[in-house]
Parts: C-alpha cells; structure tokens; sequence
C-alpha cells in the first residue's frame, strides 16, 4: 500500500496577517482592545518602586520600606496558602505549590474582579457627576 501524503500547511502570506491599524487622526483608540498575551520579563522592584513614587507624595526610603514590606507580607501570605482578596488587584489563590531546591514554586490563580458597579448589583446609566 502506498504512503499516503498529508498536503502541507500554508505558509502565512501579508494578506493573512490582520490588517494595520489605521494611522493619523481618524485612527481607533486601541486602548480599550483587549491585550495580547505577551510574555515579558516583567515588573522588578526597581521599576515597582518608581511606580509607586509617580503615585505617592512619600519620600524614597519610605516609600521603599513599605513597598518591601507589603510584598514580603504578600509573599508570606501565599506561601502559607491563604487566598488574597485586594481592591485593584483581584483575588490571588495558591492552585499548586512545589518544594524545589532554589525554593517554593507557587502557581497563583489571579480573578481580577474588573470595574466595580454600583451597589444593588446594578451598573449606572451615567457617569458620577453626570446630568441626566
């Protein structure tokens, strides 16, 4: 019996790409388009902290004492295994946990709760401050 053949994948050509945005003024606001997973190298401390100096009115030294503080009592937190419900973070819960010989690997499972509504449940017609 002969080999059957599989026919080859196509190779992905320009005109399968998804069209470029378009540019100049009549561009659309990409910002509320829902991110790409990326992966990066993420946030250090170092940028943390300058983060966290364009928010606060604190000096550096303290700013950066209570910045390790938090992530250590974070980070104590999740390795004990207790679950973190954090306003503008969303709610961090340990799914799995391994010893490894450079430490504890944890994998965290992230809910972001997104935007709050209004009480009751309900979202509102108008933005605060808005006349109806």
């Amino acid at each position: 019996m002969p080999a059957r053949k599989t026919p080859a994948k196509p190779k992905a050509s320009p005109a399968m790409k998804a069209p470029a945005a378009p540019e100049g003024e009549g561009a659309a606001d990409t910002t509320t388009a829902p991110e790409a997973r990326v992966k990066s190298s993420g946030i250090k401390l170092k940028e943390l902290l300058v983060r966290v100096a364009e928010q606060s009115d604190a000096p550096k030294k303290t700013q950066r004492e209570v910045s390790e503080a938090v992530l250590a009592v974070l980070g104590a937190a999740l390795a004990a295994g207790e679950e973190l419900n954090l306003p503008g973070l969303g709610r961090l819960k340990v799914v799995k946990s391994a010893d490894k010989t450079g430490g504890a690997v944890l994998t965290v499972k992230v809910k972001n709760a997104g935007q709050k509504k209004e009480a009751g449940g309900k979202e509102a017609l108008a933005d605060a401050g808005e006349d109806s």
